[in-house]
């Protein structure tokens, strides 16, 4: 399987995984009453550092972002700030990722992506932005009456923010662990393996649609 063929399969599927926490974890978290956009944001942390060490370019944090949000549009009720939220994240950390390699290959044009100790310092810094992001965003973009309560601003903030940026390290490092594993294993990849990965590609789509769609009825 080419460079193309694993990026696309990489985004599909670790992007699904994504979507799917964020329905399951996300609806279980809700029922019970307990805060969720500090787990859910670090587990989106995971994904989006190993796609990054998969595919650095511009625009591919954002593609895993969109695939895990899409998966909300079947939600009922649907919440644009649910979506919003993911995609904030994918935004961030795209934005800074970004901004990091275009650097990073000025001053080195075999630059390939961001080394363990960048991404460990990148991804608890921008998942605290994402948040300070999407409170703004929520606010006074889309006018949600939620976010006009400065109490709820101040906890998302400054109490979940903080939170999600002590998770982003251990996630970051379990997302550098994977992908450091996948690029291994893709070069000894049997024909028959990488059948395998793209079926499961596939098959965490399904899934996570056939889960959208059962929560919304």
């Amino acid at each position: 399987m080419n460079s193309k063929h694993l990026i696309i399969a990489t985004v599909v599927l670790f992007g699904s995984i994504w979507g799917l926490a964020e329905l399951g974890l996300g609806e279980l978290a809700w029922a019970n009453d307990i805060p969720r956009a500090s787990i859910l944001t670090a587990i989106g942390v995971i994904f989006l550092v190993l796609g990054r060490r998969v595919w650095a370019a511009p625009g591919s944090s954002l593609a895993l972002a969109a695939v895990a949000s899409a998966f909300k549009f079947l939600q009922h009720p649907m919440w644009g700030c649910k979506i919003a939220a993911v995609l904030m994240v994918g935004v961030v950390f795209d934005i800074g990722f970004s901004l990091y390699e275009a650097r990073q290959r000025r001053q080195s044009p075999n630059f390939a992506c961001a080394g363990t100790r960048s991404v460990l310092v990148l991804s608890p810094v921008l998942t605290f932005i994402s948040f300070i992001a999407f409170a703004y965003f929520a606010r006074d973009v889309l006018h949600n009456p939620y976010w006009s309560m400065q109490d709820k601003m101040v906890d998302y903030m400054f109490v979940q923010g903080p939170v999600a940026t002590v998770l982003a390290l251990p996630a970051a490092l379990a997302g550098l662990k994977l992908s450091s594993y996948l690029t291994r294993s893709t070069v000894t990849w049997s024909t028959g393996r990488w059948l395998a990965y793209r079926i499961a590609a596939a098959g965490s789509g399904v899934a996570g649609v056939a889960a959208a769609l059962a929560l919304r009825y």
